[in-house]
């Protein structure tokens, strides 16, 4: 497994490079069909309550998390890692990065997976995110239902 010290977690903001953000665009698309663009992650990065992380190994963008917050809200709208770079702890540290930067008024993280998607399942219960109901024929490529995820944060 990897060692922490092996790759670094960054915030996308004004200052990124627009390169990075066709790098994300690439990364998502190895995951899903319908990812986002290179605008819209840029869109995303440069909104106030708008989160674009990423985990660079080796020069390459491995891992990415997208979210947002709204009141004492945050919603996790993405997790992808790359194919070849799975199993190696890369979207636990992604998670728990974005918790360290969250403000205080934070207290619920909600976030939505694939019924099938077993390993993120697991891997966000691993993470005390607790399924909280389910989205019927939610998304589409293939039509499956979402899991709706919720963690509390903040007073613990």
């Amino acid at each position: 497994m990897m060692q922490k010290t092996d790759f670094t977690v960054l915030r996308a903001d004004s200052d990124t490079n627009a390169d990075i953000f066709h790098k994300l665009s690439e990364l998502e698309a190895q995951t899903i069909t319908d990812g986002w663009s290179a605008n819209s992650f840029q869109s995303e990065a440069l909104k106030e309550n708008g989160y674009v992380l990423y985990i660079e190994y080796n020069n390459k963008i491995v891992s990415l998390l997208t979210a947002y917050t709204a009141a004492d809200e945050a919603d996790i709208t993405n997790v992808a890692v790359d194919v070849s770079m799975r199993r190696n702890g890369l979207a636990r540290t992604i998670l728990q990065e974005f918790e360290k930067i969250l403000p205080p008024e934070i207290k619920e993280i909600f976030l939505e997976v694939r019924s099938s998607n077993e390993p993120a399942i697991n891997l966000y219960t691993s993470n005390g995110f607790e399924r909280i109901s389910v989205r019927k024929r939610f998304y589409s490529n293939p039509v499956e239902d979402a899991i709706i995820m919720k963690k509390k944060v903040g007073e613990n």
